[in-house]
């Protein structure tokens, strides 16, 4: 559902585009994968995720951090793709609609970071699921929804700064995290 602001700067027009649909299917996979990910380290390991070695946990720890900040972001362009899809038909009805879907993926994102939190590290999971909901997020606005990025160069190498720097403090964080929690686990 690509966005096209040429008629009016007030009225968006979604489409649905290749680019779109590729999106969306990839953020669909990639939660799927995540899912067996996560259950094919629980199989492997034959144990409750608090008995599981450092790599298992942390690979438990990621994939659901990551599925649950996908969710959060699938859900905040849910709601604005209700909205601009009910400007753009002159349906009130869809802007419920897209909350309702908006308020089932947070559901969905809270069950699933839940998981991650129950036996994992808190730290760890949140960042992750704080990461992924910013990159999906930003990945479904600039391209399904056509949100503009900063226009100037200096503009734009700030932003991409900006997210530099939150990865990398995702980075020290968990890295910083790693040693203490695992040992925590084990008392």
């Amino acid at each position: 559902i690509a966005a096209d602001s040429s008629d009016s700067p007030e009225l968006t027009k979604l489409e649905l585009t290749p680019t779109t649909l590729l999106l969306l299917l990839g953020l669909l996979i990639a939660l799927v994968s995540l899912e067996v990910l996560v259950r094919a380290v629980a199989v492997r390991e034959k144990a409750p995720i608090c008995e599981m070695g450092s790599g298992s946990r942390a690979l438990h720890e990621f994939a659901t951090g990551l599925q649950a900040g996908i969710m959060f972001g699938l859900s905040a362009a849910a709601s604005r793709c209700a909205l601009l899809l009910s400007m753009q038909f002159a349906q009130p009805i869809l802007i419920p609609v897209g909350i309702g879907c908006s308020v089932l993926l947070t559901s969905a994102g809270f069950f699933m970071q839940a998981r991650g939190l129950k036996d994992g590290r808190a730290v760890v999971v949140c960042t992750y699921a704080a990461i992924s909901t910013l990159a999906s997020g930003v990945l479904v606005g600039v391209l399904a929804l056509s949100e503009p990025l900063p226009e100037t160069g200096a503009q734009l190498a700030a932003w991409w700064a900006s997210m530099l720097m939150i990865a990398f403090g995702v980075g020290l964080l968990v890295r910083r995290d790693a040693g203490t929690a695992f040992a925590k686990h084990e008392q």
